[in-house]
């Protein structure tokens, strides 16, 4: 490997050097005049076997040859490593894992072996890079599989130590980084003992055990050196400082989709990652242009934190002064190659091998963006692959300063229904600048249409938008409802008209001063839904159906704030006489431990949920909207939250003087639902039972006039109405 400065960079002290450095070193002196050599007299300053390899490659250099310096490597290794394309698909090393077998194993992607081949492979000198990208490309297994390539190469070197200016009997460690030892197991380490264990390299050379289950989280590797000592070099797991710092890292990879299921996921760990960059840097940076050391980061585009931007746009502002610095090169002079890389892949680029739907003559799309505060969308007109305009359509310029991307028709449908989660998760772009949870309201408006159609109740009083209950008076919840618009008698048993045998699902989002919202929602069936796309390819598959019972919006009176104690009697009010079916009840942190031990005292099931820990939360009720399988009436305090709604690094919330209180209860009814274990019987048909057990003769009959007991307490009047 190399190890020549880049042009114009200071010199370095080094007090080491390896045997490659020493003959390059006095190579340089001779070339760039500052040192004279007499042809037949040895150079004090080299061994004899430093002596002969210098005269080697200055008979070369007279020749012309100047590759030699690409050749200095050689003297540091034991034999010549193999390339990575070698270590990849040859079964003596990863093959067994990685090489494609028609009808038997997919192997590595062609587009994956390709980058890695011209940007990985043993004469790279990249030392920090980003793998990023759409989901399901495989980020996680090809950082994995970087890092045991470099593993590897370490374990040819004659003396590891000395290669890395390390005392004899020092360790040299390679780690992979999670958010809890355990966790790691299961992703990237666990990834790398599966791919060692089916590596007769690793199994025979290095004696890697796979009936060892490693607790300990350290895999030594034994391979022998010349010298007969083992090489002394780790691959382990950490998540905190003492597991890293201490120890003389080369290699390092962080999964950052695993770190974004931490609670607070950018703190700890990227603080650690960057303390790990600088040590590795410190510690081992021996010339300007050469680090023998890797940092990894995976990240799908969804996942990016703003740490794993900041490193993206570090490296992307490194390689662009290295591109001016090799334009101001002289014409005979090797540009330097890139130490840093953003791989950032699109999966109808990676896996265009195996999307078949995407021919020579497909037509693609541009989306557009980019740009702070605008939502990406599609331009009209459709293009060829190389960018060139087809048909007559209109083509759309994008608007000034905003990026665009090429997009196979194949993903038309996926990306009209969202643009931006597509960008991120198929195209693998993070649009950070377009923050809002709902690109527009059209998704939501086309909801409350299909809900009208099929009869969803308004179960309001008309003129009713917020609900104040408090203290300062008799009245409950259930006096602002239009009882006959939710409720039927069967029987002589009140229940209510939709799906009245499914279970119900709520969440509360407390609060006595502002607003406090409440939604009780319940699964009402499936539905189709097309143009989904999973692994690249475009499916369809049947989703369940929420529909709402109650999307309210409560706030306090005139003179005293919010009474929780009515939210718990409105509960006790559905289910003992009404008849509401309640599988789970949930309410956010705050002064939720009263009422939920109130309700869970009187045999509900209850929980809570922070919406604010889980952008999940939000992001399925988003995708319900989307594929439009909501079904809920109209709450105009409801729609104006959810059109202001920004997606922040760690939340979503609501602008300055904005709020969220009814958009957070209706989200986590949602979630509820579609998480709970319900879901499994609900059929593929979204018909709407209006009464159990009753025959069709019966159901058609007008039912006489009805008395609904109500508590004592607090309320003074029966209400009674015709069904």
């Amino acid at each position: 490997m190399s190890s020549t400065p880049e042009n114009n960079a200071p010199k370095k002290t080094v007090t080491h050097h390896t045997l490659t450095e020493r003959v390059d070193r006095v190579m340089e002196d001779v070339l760039s005049g500052e040192r004279q050599i007499t042809p037949g007299v040895r150079d004090s300053s080299l061994t004899p076997l430093e002596q002969q390899r210098f005269d080697e490659l200055a008979t070369l250099l007279r020749s012309g040859d100047s590759s030699v310096f690409d050749e200095l490597w050689r003297l540091d290794y034991i034999k010549r490593p193999p390339d990575i394309e070698d270590f990849i698909l040859d079964e003596y090393y990863l093959g067994r894992t990685w090489k494609p077998i028609p009808g038997e194993n997919e192997g590595i992607w062609p587009a994956w072996l390709a980058l890695f081949s011209q940007h990985l492979n043993i004469n790279s000198r990249v030392h920090n890079m980003v793998i990023t990208g759409s989901l399901g490309i495989g980020k996680t297994v090809m950082m994995v599989t970087v890092l045991l390539y470099r593993m590897c190469i370490a374990t040819f070197l004659k003396n590891p130590q000395h290669f890395f200016g390390l005392n004899r009997n020092s360790n040299i460690v390679y780690n992979f980084l999670s958010v809890t030892k355990e966790a790691v197991k299961d992703t990237a380490f666990g990834t790398a003992m599966t791919f060692m264990s089916d590596s007769p390299y690793f199994l025979e050379m290095c004696r890697f055990d796979p009936e060892s289950d490693y607790s300990g989280y350290r895999i030594p590797m034994e391979n022998t050196l010349p010298d007969g000592r083992t090489s002394r070099i780790w691959l382990t797991a950490g998540s905190k400082g003492q597991h890293v710092l201490g120890r003389n890292l080369v290699g390092i990879g962080l999964d950052e989709g695993n770190f974004r299921l931490e609670k607070d996921p950018d703190l700890k760990a990227y603080e650690l990652y960057d303390q790990v960059r600088t040590r590795i840097a410190n510690r081992f940076q021996k010339l300007a242009s050469y680090l023998p050391a890797l940092s990894v980061i995976a990240s799908s585009a969804q996942d990016e934190s703003s740490f794993t931007e900041k490193v993206v746009a570090e490296i992307e502002e490194s390689q662009r002064q290295l591109e001016i610095a090799n334009r101001q090169l002289p014409p005979n002079v090797e540009p330097d190659p890139p130490a840093q890389l953003v791989f950032r892949n699109a999966v109808y680029k990676i896996k265009r091998h195996a999307l078949t739907g995407i021919g020579p003559d497909h037509h693609w799309f541009k989306v557009t963006y980019g740009l702070k505060n605008m939502e990406p969308y599609i331009l009209s007109g459709w293009y060829r692959e190389d960018g060139s305009p087809i048909l007559d359509d209109p083509h759309e310029e994008a608007p000034s300063g905003a990026k665009t991307e090429l997009v196979p028709k194949f993903y038309f449908e996926a990306f009209k229904r969202n643009c931006k989660s597509q960008l991120q998760n198929l195209s693998g772009i993070s649009v950070g600048g377009a923050h809002r949870l709902f690109p527009s309201l059209i998704d939501i408006e086309h909801c409350l249409q299909v809900s009208s159609q099929e009869g969803v109740p308004y179960p309001l009083i008309q003129g009713v938008q917020r609900l104040p209950i408090s203290s300062e008076d008799n009245k409950n919840i259930w006096d602002y409802l239009n009882h006959k618009s939710f409720l039927t008698r069967v029987q002589s048993r009140i229940q209510p008209i939709r799906h009245p045998q499914n279970q119900r699902y709520a969440h509360i989002d407390l609060a006595t001063q502002s607003l406090a919202g409440v939604s009780i929602c319940h699964l009402a069936g499936s539905q189709l839904v097309e143009g989904l796309v999973k692994d690249g390819e475009p499916f369809a598959e049947y989703r369940l159906v929420v529909e709402y019972d109650f999307i309210l919006t409560i706030c306090a009176g005139q003179n005293k704030p919010i009474n929780i104690g009515k939210i718990q009697k409105f509960f006790f009010w559905l289910r003992d006489m009404c008849s509401y079916r309640f599988g789970l009840i949930t309410a956010d942190m705050w002064q939720s431990e009263m009422p939920l031990q109130e309700l869970e005292a009187r045999q509900f099931n209850v929980d809570k949920l922070s919406i604010d820990k889980d952008k999940s939360v939000y992001t399925a009720w988003r995708a319900g909207f989307e594929e439009h399988r909501i079904r809920l009436h109209r709450n105009e305090q409801m729609i104006r939250e959810a059109e202001n709604l920004l997606e922040m690094d760690k939340k979503f919330d609501h602008p300055p003087d904005g709020s969220k209180d009814t958009t957070d209860a209706a989200a986590g009814a949602y979630f509820n639902a579609v998480n709970s274990d319900e879901k499994v019987t609900m059929a593929s048909t979204n018909t709407p039972s209006l009464y159990t057990g009753q025959q069709i003769q019966q159901a058609e009959q007008e039912a006489p006039p009805i008395s609904i007991p109500l508590p004592a307490k607090g309320y003074t009047r029966s209400k009674v109405f015709k069904v």
